[in-house]
């Protein structure tokens, strides 16, 4: 779970990254992150309730061992990824000559999805098989603000280490 705190706003509190997606769009409007038009609408949303629930769970398995806690069954790792390649096979289909998510600019569709499908690389599936999703990856990447705040390699392998400590002191608790 996300969560924000707004001083400014009586302390209001908003959890969970979708609805801090919508409290900020409507706090401040501009840029546009969401579309106008029902269908790119409909496409963003999509893309935010797919990854957040299909894409992100299967992270877990796929991750598992690379982030201590042990080594998946063979069949938990297959299916995981057979529903990640369920996903993106849907992703490719939404994207269309657009460089982004249903728009000309960055969605909330990018922000979203560009915080997982990344990491997919790094937990050992390929986006070979997906032209559409690597270009639109490869240009999500490269954006100056993107690299300001993706995780590296050594920043996964890092935390993976912490959380490993984290385990061992907790055990041993």
């Amino acid at each position: 779970m996300v969560f924000m705190r707004k001083s400014c706003d009586n302390d209001f509190t908003v959890v969970e990254s979708l609805a801090i997606l919508d409290y900020l769009e409507t706090k401040y409007p501009e840029p546009k992150m969401l579309p106008k038009e029902p269908k790119d609408l409909a496409v963003v949303r999509m893309v935010e309730l797919v990854t957040v629930n299909e894409l992100l769970p299967q992270i877990y398995p796929l991750s598992s061992e690379k982030m201590g806690r042990g080594t998946p069954q063979p069949q938990e790792i297959a299916k995981a990824k057979e529903k990640v390649n369920t996903v993106l096979k849907f992703f490719e289909g939404l994207l269309d000559d657009r460089p982004f998510f249903a728009s000309n600019s960055v969605t909330f569709a990018e922000c979203v999805a560009g915080t997982v499908v990344p990491l997919l690389s790094w937990a050992g599936v390929s986006l070979d098989g997906y032209p559409k999703i690597q270009a639109w990856c490869d240009r999500l990447v490269a954006r100056p603000s993107w690299q300001q705040t993706q995780f590296t390699e050594a920043d996964l392998a890092a935390f993976a280490s912490r959380r490993q400590k984290f385990l061992a002191q907790s055990e041993a608790s």
